[in-house]
């Protein structure tokens, strides 16, 4: 409905803006590193409108990835909006992100009303639609990988760029200090069988 809001700050708290917007204030809940940071002159805010029966809540986050993560909280069951924005203001989505991949409990537990069963329930609610609300690290080639990428991405052999670092991936794992030969002949053996 609201995909961002943007104008001017007309007041500022410290988790809200009051942004400026055709004559009328509109209050935005906002995490407290947005609201310290944001620019007087301009701010342009990613925006989710909670509609309650007592009133409606607008909150605002500096970018997409923050409106995204709060938005996947809001699915988890028994998770209101004020324990998700807590979640999201407290933790960076790469941080909360982590804490979800890696299963530390303790990183969301300091979060004020999270307990260790709320922590368990996120971690379980989240973490199948993880790859949804942003994509694994890679993690960075070595030298002797990207050899191996260039072999197998290349004209003569033809595989993909997504079909050979999945190999990789896997050769990661089974045979790390194998020479580039090595990694390229098990490569194939991979990409070829069925």
């Amino acid at each position: 409905m609201l995909e961002f809001l943007e104008g001017p700050v007309a007041e500022r708290g410290e988790d809200f803006l009051v942004l400026l917007l055709g004559g009328v204030g509109l209050r935005v809940t906002v995490p407290p590193r947005t609201a310290g940071s944001a620019d007087t002159t301009l701010v342009k805010l990613y925006t989710q409108l909670i509609v309650r029966d007592d009133g409606l809540e607008l909150f605002g986050f500096a970018t997409r990835e923050e409106r995204e993560m709060f938005a996947g909280l809001l699915t988890v069951p028994q998770l209101g909006p004020k324990l998700a924005f807590r979640l999201v203001a407290a933790l960076p989505p790469e941080e909360l992100l982590a804490a979800i991949r890696n299963g530390d409990l303790s990183a969301l537990e300091q979060v004020k009303g999270i307990g260790r069963r709320t922590a368990q329930r996120v971690m379980v609610e989240l973490a199948g639609r993880l790859a949804k609300l942003a994509p694994p690290v890679v993690t960075p080639l070595s030298e002797k990988e990207q050899v191996v990428l260039k072999a197998l991405t290349s004209k003569a052999l033809g595989f993909s760029e997504a079909e050979a670092r999945r190999a990789l991936e896997k050769l990661r794992r089974e045979c790390p200090q194998a020479p580039v030969e090595e990694l390229i002949r098990r490569a194939l053996v991979l990409l070829s069988s069925p």
